[in-house]
């Protein structure tokens, strides 16, 4: 058995207008956040050129892919993958883009943005278990294009997981656990880590307002950042030890205006 530390963390790139959060005043914490918690794998959303020259000065024990560009035009983001290469040995990776075309870098469904899957195939180092792990970042805007990129993601993991492999998958999803999206993943045996330990509804994003945010719908969490998991159906199960919602903070700075979203997950070999 082995344990592996999990987290998923819309950064909010380093290209952005954030007035006093611009990533030149948050970036320190951002990595601070990240290496107080010690992940052993990460999956980053809306990582840009700023950001990836942040990690690559103060993350470089870890090792990544980038995964395929998104956005419609520069600067690009990645839903770059990161992990520790003590704890976790690289065999094979790729990526697709959300759309019709998902060989080439395109959109569909009324996207408002470029959106793509980052996808990475681990051995555990300690107990020779694998597992796949694929992260992605779904639309903001269009629910169809949220759906039909679910659907597509689905269709990929039986090309990129063919035999029985225990998977976890990260996104910001930009959905409710009420929405489409998430009834799809749970219909095809993914567990949501939070549920799975028992934790009553959240916010993942803040909007750097942290515990002053307001949700739009008073009767919905805006928990849009999730961790799922899926055994292999062949004895090899994941299971959900620890969980929660990073909420580090040095208010008016915050890592970002997302809340990461921190699992530690054990994998039979």
């Amino acid at each position: 058995m082995s344990t592996i530390r999990v987290l998923t963390f819309n950064i909010r790139g380093a290209n952005r207008d954030d007035g006093e959060n611009i990533w030149e005043r948050r970036s320190d914490l951002n990595v601070r956040t990240i290496k107080r918690h010690s992940p052993d794998l990460i999956g980053f959303q809306e990582m840009q050129e700023g950001s990836k020259e942040t990690y690559d000065r103060e993350l470089a024990e870890y090792r990544f892919v980038l995964g395929p560009k998104t956005e419609n035009e520069p600067p690009h983001q990645r839903n770059a993958i990161y992990w520790n290469p003590t704890r976790l040995e690289l065999l094979d990776h790729g990526g697709f883009w959300l759309s019709e075309t998902p060989d080439t870098w395109s959109g569909s469904w009324d996207t408002r943005c470029i959106r793509a899957a980052n996808w990475a195939r681990f051995r555990l180092a300690d107990s020779g278990a694998e597992i796949v792990y694929l992260n992605t970042h779904l639309d903001h805007i269009s629910e169809r294009a949220r759906v039909e990129g679910s659907k597509l993601i689905l269709r990929q993991l039986r090309t990129i997981a063919p035999h029985p492999v225990p998977i976890l998958l990260t996104a910001d999803f930009n959905c409710n656990p009420s929405s489409e999206s998430h009834r799809l993943f749970l219909a095809e045996r993914f567990t949501d880590a939070h549920l799975a330990t028992g934790n009553a509804p959240t916010n993942t994003f803040h909007g750097f307002r942290g515990d002053d945010f307001e949700p739009w719908d008073p009767n919905e969490e805006v928990r849009i950042d999730w961790i799922l998991l899926r055994d292999d159906r062949s004895g090899r199960t994941m299971d959900v030890c620890n969980y929660c919602v990073v909420r580090d903070a040095e208010p008016p700075i915050f890592p970002s205006d997302h809340y990461p979203v921190l699992a530690e997950i054990s994998v039979s070999g």
